[in-house]
């Protein structure tokens, strides 16, 4: 709701809820209220609550009973207006909760919005939602629970003449998650218990989406820590808000019930709950301990058999070990005297290639030399090239008259002079 749902009148907080009221059972608007209102917009009486100056008028009316609001008088705006709108859901709450309160109460002197200065002498902003001095009973609603300070609380209670407060919240407040409730405590330390306003929806417990009185749900709940120290909020009474009822000295009922009845029975379940399982959780404690202690006794013998069997397999290792060298000493003795009897053969067989070789040596020399013999005069003639058996070349040098193999003359052949040539020391020595 983005209009204005407050007006200042004579000094006084008049809001929109004021005009709301529930007979035979059916939300209406106070035709008096509102035809007062009028009247005095009509005498500009009706200005806007943030000191703009401006002059403010009632919309009203069956074709718009759930957007009902103030607006700036035409022309009448003096000053740049700063009034703060208020949300749609706390609208909504205000005015089932005037409806809840005149349909209990019938009090004639309910005032909404009212400044605790109007009860005690304190100059402080805060302010009751709601009050009735014939009743002595007033309620605060609170649609954000960071606006719960103790300072507030403490003031409404220091201030209130005697007057019985009842409190509540929006629903969107409730829950805990296992955290601690900080602002719900405060409310719950004084009232012994929190009342949540909303209404049910296809998705579950939401905010009022409408200023519908027949729709509205009230929750009754206490927070408490359960064994593990998380906290939890525990319900324990909820219906329409039609069904809660408040008596001659402020306490609330629900279905005829005291609230603190149905409160301390369903806490002492939770008590007794809290008690079962921490029994059962001393009970499974014990179990564990004796069963941990049958443990490390089976752990300690299963040592005590383990290590005897380690040393059991040490002992039989160090014999297998000890086995096993000797057999290594053996097995390398045999390794040794093989290997010298393969060595002295080695030397054997390099001793026979070694005289293999120089016998073949002396044989290709004397081959060699015989050929040479042979051959000789075949240098003289230089037609067909000098060859012996295995195909090797063999030239005449021209100057010194060695005979040799074709790889120790570094030039031979030609014309007239196939078999002749020129030896390495000869070309050095030229």
């Amino acid at each position: 709701m983005a209009q204005r749902t407050v007006c200042l009148c004579d000094g006084k907080y008049i809001g929109i809820e004021t005009i709301y009221t529930v007979i035979e059972g059916r939300q209406i608007n106070i035709p008096e209220k509102v035809k007062a209102l009028r009247e005095r917009s009509r005498r500009n009486e009706l200005f806007c609550p943030c000191g703009c100056g401006s002059n403010l008028i009632l919309v009203a009316g069956d074709k718009n009973e759930r957007e009902q609001h103030f607006r700036i008088k035409d022309g009448s705006s003096a000053a740049e207006c700063s009034a703060i709108t208020e949300g749609k859901t706390s609208i909504n709450s205000k005015i089932v909760l005037k409806c809840w309160l005149d349909e209990k109460l019938k009090a004639a002197d309910m005032e909404s919005r009212v400044p605790i200065h109007a009860v005690d002498d304190t100059n402080r902003k805060y302010e009751f939602t709601f009050l009735t001095k014939e009743r002595k009973l007033a309620l605060s609603y609170c649609h954000d629970r960071a606006n719960l300070s103790d300072e507030k609380i403490g003031i409404l209670e220091g201030n209130s003449q005697g007057i019985h407060i009842i409190y509540v919240v929006d629903c969107v407040n409730g829950g805990c998650r296992g955290q601690y409730p900080e602002g719900l405590m405060k409310i719950q330390n004084r009232q012994r218990y929190c009342l949540l306003l909303g209404e049910n929806t296809p998705s579950g417990y939401a905010a009022l989406t409408d200023a519908d009185y027949d729709k509205a749900i009230l929750r009754a709940v206490f927070y408490a820590q359960d064994i593990d120290g998380l906290w939890a909020e525990v319900l324990f009474a909820e219906g329409p808000l039609k069904l809660f009822s408040i008596y001659e000295d402020g306490s609330l009922r629900f279905m005829g019930q005291p609230l603190t009845a149905l409160m301390m029975k369903i806490e002492d379940k939770f008590l007794r709950k809290n008690a079962a399982r921490q029994l059962q959780r001393d009970r499974e404690a014990i179990r564990q301990e004796e069963a941990q202690r049958r443990f490390r006794e089976k752990e300690e013998k299963n040592r005590e058999r383990a290590e005897q069997k380690r040393m059991q397999e040490a002992e039989k290792h160090r014999e297998e070990i000890e086995a096993a060298r000797k057999k290594l000493e053996t097995l390398e003795r045999e390794r040794n005297y093989r290997e010298e009897i393969a060595r002295r053969r080695m030397a054997e067989l390099a001793e026979q290639q070694q005289e293999e070789r120089r016998r073949q040596k002396a044989e290709a020399e004397k081959r060699e030399a015989n050929f040479i013999r042979n051959m000789e005069e075949s240098f003289s003639q230089q037609v067909t090239p000098v060859r012996d058996a295995e195909g090797n070349r063999w030239i005449k040098c021209e100057y010194c008259g060695k005979i040799a193999k074709e790889g120790n003359f570094l030039s031979y052949g030609g014309r007239g002079h196939v078999n002749l040539g020129t030896c390495k020391e000869c070309a050095r020595r030229k």
